[in-house]
């Protein structure tokens, strides 16, 4: 049996039972090697020791952006012989965004790892896998560099549930769950739209640098994924370009046309005022305020300037 590389980060779990859980799922698994890290320079430890061992799968379980800095040392310091093994983003609240819209079943960690042991010990694992670039942020405060799959600024980040939310298995339930939530957020949204007019949290967006628009945005996304907030579907991609590229402005016209296409689970190819959507190379934005990288909160270095760029392609285990 191939091996499969599980790391953990206990500090994402305290105050519940849940780290526990995940290690007496791994004790009754074969063929696996498991690292907890507590400080960052303990991912690129327990990367080098999966490197040795020769896993051929690598499963991320932990919030506070241990995927972001799990692909930072992929990327900068990859100690792999090769490409780096296929990974599994499993859900553990900052990464439920981010689990579910790769498959994830449950918002459940150690549900989601019994289902990827199984298939690890079927020989079934590595059989749906996809191919995405990373995106790449620069500008961050503290920080410098980040790397994920999904970002999002504008009014909606304080709508801090829509990121960390549990999600019900694929079906009836989690769609009813999703437009539940859409609603709600897109009334809140629009009756603040209808009061608030002023302009003193504008974003400068500057697309594939051909000119800059400025206003104030009830959303921006930026995602390599098929998919973007609460699972909606994105328009097919084109050629030549990386990132799903969507835009909100902040007006009541542009927020309710938004909330219908989350509320449908998909997002119409063609022009909506208000709305932008494209597939890009870069944008660089400037703004005053956080942004959330595959659901961890972060702020713009003092300047306030963030670009964001699509860098090195990983491949990633569908989960369902």
């Amino acid at each position: 049996m191939s091996i499969i590389a599980i790391l953990t980060s206990p500090a994402s779990f305290e105050g519940t039972d849940e780290m526990t859980r995940l290690r007496e799922v791994i004790h009754g698994g074969s063929g696996i090697i498991h690292y907890e890290v507590e400080k960052h320079n303990h991912i690129g430890e327990a990367l080098r020791t999966f490197a040795r061992s020769g896993a051929k799968a690598l499963v991320i379980i932990g919030d506070k952006a241990l995927a972001s800095a799990t692909f930072e040392f992929l990327v900068e310091k990859n100690p792999f012989d090769g490409p780096p093994p296929p990974i599994a983003i499993l859900p553990a609240g900052d990464n439920n965004i981010v689990a579910e819209n790769l498959g994830a079943v449950s918002a459940v960690p150690h549900r989601e790892l019994t289902r990827i042991l199984e298939r690890h010990k079927n020989g079934r694992l590595l059989q749906d896998s996809l191919s995405l670039p990373l995106m790449k942020i620069e500008g961050v405060y503290g920080v410098g560099t980040l790397y994920g799959l999904f970002f999002c600024t504008g009014e909606i980040i304080g709508e801090k549930a829509l990121f960390h939310r549990g999600f019900a298995p694929p079906g009836l339930r989690r769609r009813l769950g999703h437009a539940w939530r859409a609603l709600a957020v897109t009334r809140k949204a629009y009756l603040r739209a209808l009061k608030d007019k002023n302009m003193d949290k504008t974003i400068r967006i500057n697309v594939n640098q051909r000119g800059a628009v400025v206003g104030r945005f009830f959303m921006v996304v930026l995602t390599t994924m098929n998919r973007g907030l609460l699972g909606a579907e994105l328009p097919e991609a084109s050629e030549g370009a990386h990132l799903n590229f969507l835009s909100v402005e902040n007006t009541s016209d542009a927020v309710l046309k938004n909330g219908r296409q989350l509320v449908r689970g998909r997002y119409e190819n063609r022009v909506l005022p208000g709305l932008v959507m494209s597939r890009v190379r870069h944008v660089r934005l400037v703004q005053d305020g956080r942004f959330i990288l595959d659901g961890s909160y972060f702020e713009p270095d003092k300047n306030g300037e963030l670009l964001i760029s699509a860098t090195v392609r990983l491949n990633f285990i569908l989960l369902s």
